[in-house]
């Protein structure tokens, strides 16, 4: 039977295996990890958290494992009472200016008031029942749920503690760890944020073209796989929320990346091919046919280009040459954060939601996406192209300076930002031969390259000085969609 007591914040362990992210090495990664896949929900409990103090509404759920207390349920409560305890450096997470003022000013007083928790506590023997309970909280529906699991916790749980197959996980945590065409942060969100139901449906109708015989196979031999960087590219525009089912159903959808027009009918035969519903395992047989798959994930969620709504079901594919079907799951889609034109302010800010700067001296960063944050460009054209300036500029010193490139010219010159920003593309794509990043940075290169770009010194100056020049709001919202991935890619 489960104990129940309160215990100090530092002797609890953070899950390093928790569903929600990649495995962990170290806690300080663990957090990390959590703030990169939801940083608005993260800074939303940790506001809520220093103004009111920690509200003991449900215990800690934790195991035993050895002298450990590993925390299986209220992971990111943990993390910020850590923070909030000087037990990780508060610097080192990219946390909002108002955030660190408010830690800053909390007294012994307060501290001492919350740092011990309630927690439940299981030995190490009651695993299965821990899991049941963190199971009803959040891998059951928004109905009997706290915070329901997205599609990657749920294949992730639904994987290492059942068993079953999920090729597109596997796949997608591959992918992570060696793919040419993404960026640290999207590294970190995909490992927790991802539409895991999307790219299995893609691997369904890939993989014969390939030349695998299941999607197993596929996920198995990845990155050693014919035309590698179109479907990187592909796995890259489902994390973008970019390539969604509806495009997948459109017939030689993966063309447009490079593949090979299909040259039969375009149902995919053999090997493994279903959809499960939320966490459950559906296995099809046939007299000679593939072997059916088990998938927990659930449509993702739209976002940046779109929102989509999961279909309500998924056909099966043809099973090996004994010609058994796959069976047929149900997944219920969760509409995703509404869709803005390229154009609209509205889109600037989805994006600076998301933008969660890591590493060390990056405090002035997070500062200046703070300011950019409370402008509105409407309102503040010129202020929020100032301050976009000002955190290319340190960024791109503070990178310069990891990565040992040049601040000055070979004739003790210092170099402008646009030649600083070219030459950390360059470093970023390898001189454009990682075909991958060339492409995610384009956008962001040729804007750079103008001479009288808005970040040119030209620009700026004459913003500054010039009695008549401005820039339309809409033209900064496209530009800076432009701009935007080489300034995560430097942070």
């Amino acid at each position: 039977m489960p104990t129940t007591s309160s215990v100090g914040v530092d002797k609890l362990n953070l899950d390093l295996k928790n569903f929600r992210t990649t495995p962990q090495k170290k806690e300080s990664d663990a957090i990390k990890a959590m703030i990169a896949i939801k940083p608005d929900r993260f800074f939303a409990v940790m506001d809520s958290i220093l103004d009111d103090g920690y509200l003991p509404t449900e215990n800690i759920i934790v195991l035993k494992s050895g002298t450990e207390n590993i925390v299986k349920e209220g992971n990111r409560r943990i993390a910020i009472l850590k923070i909030i305890h000087g037990l990780h450096k508060a610097k080192d997470y990219g946390l909002p200016h108002s955030i660190l003022d408010k830690i800053a000013k909390l007294d012994a007083t307060w501290k001492a008031e919350n740092f011990n928790v309630p927690c439940t506590i299981f030995k190490s023997s009651e695993a299965d029942k821990v899991d049941r309970v963190i199971s009803l909280a959040h891998g059951k529906g928004e109905k009997a749920s706290r915070d329901p699991w997205n599609s990657v916790a749920r294949a992730r749980h639904n994987r290492d503690m059942h068993g079953a197959a999920e090729p597109g996980l596997d796949l997608l945590e591959k992918y992570l760890k060696v793919g040419q065409n993404l960026t640290g942060q999207q590294k970190d969100r995909w490992g927790g944020e991802y539409n895991v139901t999307v790219l299995t449906e893609a691997m369904q109708k890939l993989y014969s073209k390939m030349g695998f015989k299941s999607t197993i196979e596929l996920a198995t031999k990845y990155p050693k796989v014919p035309h590698l960087v179109p479907f990187e590219d592909i796995i890259r525009d489902i994390g973008l929320e970019e390539l969604e089912t509806r495009h997948l159903r459109v017939k030689d959808f993966d063309v447009k990346y490079g593949f090979p027009p299909n040259q039969t009918s375009s149902g995919s035969s053999g090997g493994q091919g279903t959809t499960g519903t939320q966490g459950s395992t559906n296995t099809s047989s046939g007299s000679g046919g593939g072997q059916g798959s088990s998938s927990s994930s659930n449509a993702g969620t739209g976002g940046r280009g779109g929102s989509s709504t999961g279909p309500s079901s998924s056909s099966g594919s043809t099973g090996g040459t004994g010609g058994s079907t796959g069976s047929t799951g149900t997944s219920s889609g969760t509409t995703g954060s509404k869709a803005y034109a390229i154009n609209d302010e509205k889109q600037v800010n989805q994006i600076l939601k998301s933008f969660a700067p890591k590493g060390s001296n990056r405090q002035k960063v997070v500062t200046l996406r703070d300011e950019l944050k409370s402008l509105k460009i409407k309102d503040n054209p010129i202020a929020f192209c100032l301050v976009l300036r000002s955190i290319f500029e340190v960024s791109a010193k503070i990178y310069a300076a990891e990565k040992s490139i040049p601040l000055q010219k070979s004739n003790g010159k210092d170099k402008t930002l646009a030649e600083l920003l070219s030459g950390i593309y360059n470093q970023l794509t390898g001189n454009s031969s990682n075909t991958g990043m060339t492409k995610v940075l384009h956008g962001a290169h040729v804007e750079i390259t103008k001479p009288s770009g808005i970040l040119s010194i030209t620009s700026m100056n004459q913003l500054v000085h010039s009695t008549t020049f401005s820039i339309i709001p809409a033209d900064i919202c496209t530009m800076f969609g432009n701009v935007y991935p080489l300034l995560e890619a430097m942070n």
